[in-house]
């Protein structure tokens, strides 16, 4: 009588998931990269197209900043890419543009903090499972760009942390959930920060991808905050 083995079901999706997200980063490597606006090959985001894109608006919440408007559809593709087609690649480039749109922000908040020029830059952390699901957190693609061109350009003042802050529950996805109000409560209290790592006196980056009420950058810095950090700068690629 033969032996069969019976397929674990469950596993099917997250299996499927982790060679997709091997596959497009094969593919990230080994073909030329071509640009999300114009098509052309040998970048990202061309220069010309990366001038033709709206800026994010000036956000409510203090120190508080965003590189694009999240509405335009080059912005959104871009995002896409990053989180759900495992094109890392995308978050380094723009993370290394957000870098570049906060360097005078970024001097003034060294000014405030007594010339301090030393910043420690932190990826907002995903959820155990999602990180799991996903294989990698597309906030820390984005802060190895930012400290990278920080670094490019003489500056190696910027330190990146990824595992700072964690994140004490899984609030499922906010784009679900419409509402502000709703929104705010959903990731109050979510962060803390991890046992031993020093943050009093610190000056600190919050890395993510989009910005829409500022709940969950803001559900960080008071977790910073609280455990004694100087200043806490948020940072995004698109607003909205």
């Amino acid at each position: 009588m033969k032996n069969y083995i019976t397929p674990n079901l469950r596993l099917y999706p997250h299996m499927l998931q982790t060679l997709h997200g091997a596959l497009n980063l094969l593919l990230d490597l080994l073909l030329p990269h071509r640009c999300f606006g114009c098509r052309r090959s040998g970048a990202i985001l061309c220069e010309g197209c990366a001038r033709d894109r709206e800026l994010g608006a000036p956000l409510d919440a203090p120190d508080t900043y965003a590189l694009f408007a999240y509405h335009d559809p080059v912005v959104r593709r871009m995002i896409w890419a990053l989180k759900y087609r495992g094109i890392q690649a995308v978050g380094e480039n723009l993370g290394a543009r957000l870098y570049d749109h906060l360097t005078e922000d970024l001097a003034d908040a060294s000014l405030f903090g007594g010339g301090d020029p030393h910043f420690i830059v932190i990826p907002i952390p995903l959820a155990a499972t999602r990180a799991r699901e996903r294989g990698y957190n597309q906030a820390t693609a984005i802060a190895r760009g930012f400290v990278g061109r920080a670094n490019r350009r003489g500056h190696e003042n910027f330190t990146l942390i990824e595992n700072l802050l964690r994140r004490d529950r899984d609030t499922g996805s906010q784009t679900a959930i419409k509402a502000r109000r709703a929104r705010l409560a959903n990731v109050r209290g979510v962060f803390a920060v991890v046992e031993g790592v020093a943050v009093r006196g610190k000056q600190i980056i919050i890395v993510d991808d989009v910005i829409t009420t500022g709940g969950t950058t803001n559900a960080a810095r008071h977790a910073l905050e609280a455990a004694g950090a100087k200043i806490v700068i948020a940072a995004a690629l698109a607003h909205g």
